[in-house]
């Protein structure tokens, strides 16, 4: 639509077009001296009368405001403060001192420096709670608490044999008849890690909580608290589950587990088991929390997981998961660090482990007396929770659905109400199907060609940048889409300019379209938090109840001021072209930009009738609108886009959700703007296709891995006994067509010619080896690498007929070692199809350190039950009838063999008749020291080709283990 000419009368020109205010309504200007406003209204009249020069420095202003608070909200540095109290200056300071001391070396559960972290954590818990009558210690390595359990994992069937040695602490509380309060963490790191932020920091606040409790200015907990330093969280949360079966176990009914699934910044609340609990998390002074993160673990999209799912799953607890959870790419990595962490990291974990834990231990809580079946109700209540600025909300799932529903039916009846009147009775809003149609047919384009610019555009032209510079994709996307938007709604309004009618404010229009989006959403998210669950959890989409909220008041506002204007006749603008005609008005300098507007509820003179009846309703609906859901948003998506991005270096499925979550992103944060796009100035319009213009470029030209961003590679080096030639082969895991280069330029690989060979795998991914001259020194005298992994046959098949249950007997020699992995072979027959349906293997035996009656136990099995049992010789033994793929073996003694039994179907179809009896079985053993076990200097390497990737590696590298050790030693036997 054109602008108005000099020649339009000072009535009409520079009115709040129809298109974007109530056009309709009448003011009375004030008059000053000379029939003119005075320099106030004039400054009223400049800021918030309904045009381009306003609108854009509400925009700014509120972009502005959007990105600082959402900075200043994540930000550690602003948000948390160290402590000046004596006693938690002295606890922190004891606590860094720890944490400095247990992340001195990698120490995953597979290497001596575990021992050694261990060793350290029981000197300083019996000096911390020296003289105190009321705490207790209890070390795992009694030997008492071995298990033997199942996990499946999708069609495979893991047994798992554990032995723990965790570090266990009571303090009795004086209520003995309240249940108690378990604080957990893990001291072990993968092989890879320095382990500071998974899970030093946790193992740190734990002592840290211990010490603030047993200070004699403390007093003592009216609930027990019962510590669990576990171990070997990392390859199978081990150490969570062994404590399951401990005495003290019994006792408990909440847990707080800290972790940590990134590498620093602030801990943040990303799981809680339910409302009942997750609504204590208030009481802590710097609460960071999202619901998001929640649904994301629930719904499987980050693939890791901590004791917290032990906790809840296994042992029926109700509690909170807190942990680090960004940079993901130096997560288990070296990197994960004393020098790239600080103290305030630990004291915001610190603090709120002991605010959470000194309140619910220090007094009766509501979940303390519940029924059985009130509890049962309870914990079925998932818990939507956010914080902001610290200060923390939680809402129970059942509240929220009555919420919803309850605004589900009122805002439609409220809103049908109004525009009855309007239509019906007042009529005075004209509204056509282009100005009904444009919204939504702008809303596809602009979707259909963002998501082209975006998945064949970006993600082609510059694939792993979100890796670095994920809020420049935002950022650039959001640019375009306004620009897309802009272009078809204007677009529309010149092509269908003859049918323009007065009266149709577009503006509450697309409002109350936006509106309908949401209620839509609503209905969606309610139906499905009506059946929440793992698995399909909504309990992070709440936001878009809030969004629904401001939308629906927004509209309410403009059409209560239609269904109470008067009708008029003057052709007032109603949505020009941006960029179109010159006769625009800026600052105060217009007396007369603003014509006589009616009120909205009649017609008042002076100062008053200003304020009152301007007509600025758009201002009313931009502040209710835009700068909350402006804020939601975009703090929303940066989170969840902080807390993913650098995952697109796991796999393509991760690549393309990152890419959605990116147009996702835009598309929510570009919303709120959307019904007052018709009036940007035509500065900020070039000033967006500037700005899209420049992140194009970037995007095309900037690297997506630097030294702060590290390209994450995995690796392991591993020995087939089974081959002819037994060469070390080292295997580096990333994405695929990224690293060939650089281990084509390590110079252990050119100085022997080796080649490197380069195999793409499933979901983008890429194995990329090459035979190493650099050979592992970790046991001392090693001759050669039958030295490492030695398997002794005791007893096979090959004396018994095929008729029940076989059994066979190996005995692993692995010098220096602690974890093995044996999987039992099930592989098609000769005619092509599979020998069994489910493994043949039924039962699995690890020996007791003295095996008694060894036959006994080996051939009295057919009446054992299923699961778990143990014999009175100390024998671990599991049955499964439906069948065995994997045993994984941990052990503590170091010198110990495993001697392992094992039942089986023989196979009497499609087998040649010396095969009929016979159990393959794969089996690779770990290590994991990164010195040699000798005692060598700390500057040697027990795994040099480990070591001189991480020397010459370009410093955009990160190097994590693939595997549960860096390297390994199979072979194959059958029995």
């Amino acid at each position: 639509m054109s602008e108005l000419n000099e020649s339009t009368p000072p009535a009409t020109r520079g009115t709040a077009s129809s298109s974007d205010g109530v056009a309709s309504n009448h003011v009375a200007v004030v008059k000053g001296n000379n029939n003119s406003p005075n320099i106030f209204i004039r400054f009223i009249r400049a800021v918030f009368g309904y045009r381009k020069t306003s609108l854009t420095l509400f925009v700014i202003l509120t972009i502005a405001f959007t990105i600082l608070l959402s900075y200043i909200d994540n930000n550690l540095d602003l948000t948390v403060s160290l402590p000046t109290d004596r006693l938690e200056v002295d606890i922190l300071d004891s606590s860094w001192l720890d944490l400095q001391n247990i992340a001195k070396h990698e120490h995953t559960y597979g290497s001596h420096a575990n021992d050694r972290v261990h060793d350290y954590l029981q000197t300083r818990i019996r000096d911390i709670i020296k003289e105190k009558s009321y705490i207790e210690y209890e070390n795992d390595l009694n030997g008492d608490n071995k298990i033997l359990f199942k996990s499946a994992s999708g069609e495979q069937t893991t047994i798992s044999y554990y032995e723990s040695n965790n570090l266990l602490v009571r303090i009795n509380g004086t209520d003995k008849n309240l249940p108690a309060l378990l604080l957990s963490a893990h001291y072990d790191s993968v092989p890879s890690s320095f382990g500071v932020t998974d899970d030093g920091m946790g193992i740190a606040s734990l002592l840290g909580v211990l010490s603030y409790f047993s200070d004699k200015s403390t007093q003592r907990p009216k609930r027990t608290v019962i510590f669990n330093f576990n171990n070997d969280e990392e390859f199978g949360l081990y150490g969570a589950t062994a404590f399951l079966s401990h005495p003290w176990f019994e006792q408990i009914k909440y847990f707080l587990n800290l972790e940590g699934t990134g590498a620093g910044g602030k801990a943040i609340l990303f799981r809680g088991t339910d409302f009942g609990i997750v609504k204590y998390f208030k009481n802590v002074r710097y609460p960071y929390a999202t619901s998001i993160f929640q649904e994301g673990f629930n719904n499987h999209l980050i693939h890791s997981e901590t004791d917290y799912k032990i906790y809840k799953e296994m042992g029926g607890l109700r509690g909170l998961d807190l942990a680090f959870y960004k940079p993901r790419d130096i997560y288990h990595t070296a990197s994960d660090s004393i020098k790239n962490n600080n103290i305030k990291s630990l004291w915001h974990m610190l603090s709120n482990s002991i605010d959470f834990s000194k309140f619910v231990a220090g007094q009766v809580i509501d979940l303390d007396n519940e029924s059985a079946d009130e509890s049962e109700k309870s914990s079925q209540d998932f818990a939507s929770y956010a914080s902001f600025l610290n200060y923390f909300f939680s809402v129970p799932v059942s509240t929220l659905i009555v919420v919803n529903t309850s605004l589900l039916v009122l805002v439609p009846l409220i809103s049908l109400a109004l525009l009855l009147i309007i239509f019906k009775y007042k009529k005075t809003w004209q509204v056509t199907t282009v100005n009904v149609l444009k919204f939504p047919l702008a809303a596809i384009a602009s979707g259909v060609v963002m998501n082209l610019l975006v998945s064949d555009g970006f993600q082609k032209l510059n694939q792993y940048l979100p890796t670095t510079y994920p809020l420049l994709l935002v950022y650039t996307s959001v640019a375009i889409l306004l620009l897309l938007f802009y272009v078809f709604l204007n677009g529309i309004n010149l092509l269908f300019r003859s049918q323009k009618v007065l009266n149709h404010d577009e503006k509450l229009i697309v409002i109350i379209e936006i509106s309908l989006f949401y209620w839509i959403a609503l209905v969606y998210i309610s139906r499905s938090l009506s059946y929440n669950r793992i698995g399909n959890d909504h309990t992070g989409e709440f936001p878009i109840t809030i969004l629904f909220i401001v939308q629906s008041v927004a509209a309410f506002l403009g059409l209560l001021g239609w269904s109470f204007t008067t009708p008029q006749t003057t052709d007032e603008e109603a949505s020009q072209p941006l960029l179109e005609g010159n006769q625009e008005s800026y600052g105060t300098e217009d007396p007369d930009d603003l014509t006589p507007q009616s009120s909205l509820l009649g017609d008042e003179d002076g100062f008053k009738g200003l304020v009152k009846y301007l007509g600025y309703d758009w201002s009313l609906q931009f502040l209710i609108i835009v700068p909350l859901t402006s804020l939601i948003v975009y703090n929303s998506g940066w989170l969840v886009l902080d807390g993913v991005n650098k995952s697109i270096q796991e796999s393509l499925a991760a690549e393309n959700l990152i890419y959605k979550i990116i147009q996702l992103f835009a598309f929510f944060w570009v919303l709120p703007y959307l019904p007052f796009v018709f009036k940007l100035n035509r500065i900020i319009v070039w000033g967006l296709t500037l700005f899209a213009a420049s992140g194009v470029v970037l995007i095309s030209f900037l690297e997506p891995f630097n030294i702060a961003n590290p390209l994450k590679l995995r690796f392991i080096q591993k020995v087939d006994l089974t081959q002819s030639e037994q060469d070390s082969i080292v295997q580096v895991f990333g994405r695929e067509g990224i690293f060939y280069d650089i281990l084509a330029d390590i110079p252990s690989v050119k100085e022997s010619k080796v080649s490197v060979a380069c195999e793409n795998i499933v979901d983008g991914n890429q194995v990329c080896s090459y035979k190493s001259t650099l050979q592992p020194e970790i046991i001392p005298g090693a001759k050669d690498f039958r030295d490492y992994l030695q398997i002794e046959i005791v007893e096979d098949s090959s004396s018994r007929l095929p008729y029940g249950l076989l059994y066979g007997e190996i005995i692993i020699k692995a010098p220096e070692n602690r974890m093995c992995n044996l999987q039992f072979d099930k592989k098609a027959s000769h005619s092509g199809r599979d020998k069994f349906k489910d493994s043949p293997a039924k039962t699995v035996i690890v020996f007791a350190d003295e095996p008694k009656n060894v036959s006994s136990v080996a051939h009295n099995t057919r009446m054992l039950p299923e699961g778990f049992s143990r014999d009175e010789d100390g024998n671990y033994l599991f049955k499964d009838v439906a069948g065995i793929d994997n045993l994984y073996l941990n052990k503590l003694d170091w010198k110990k063999n495993f001697r392992i039994g094992i039942q089986w179907l023989p196979n009497i179809i499609d087998s040649p008749d010396d095969e009929i009896n016979k159990l393959g079985i794969s089996i690779e053993c770990f290590w994991a020291d990164m010195t040699p076990v000798d005692g060598g200097k700390e500057s040697s390497s027990a795994i040099p080709a480990y070591r001189e990737l991480l020397h010459y590696s370009p410093n955009y590298v990160s190097w994590a283990n693939r595997d549960r050790g860096l390297f390994s030693v199979s072979t194959h036997v059958q029995v």
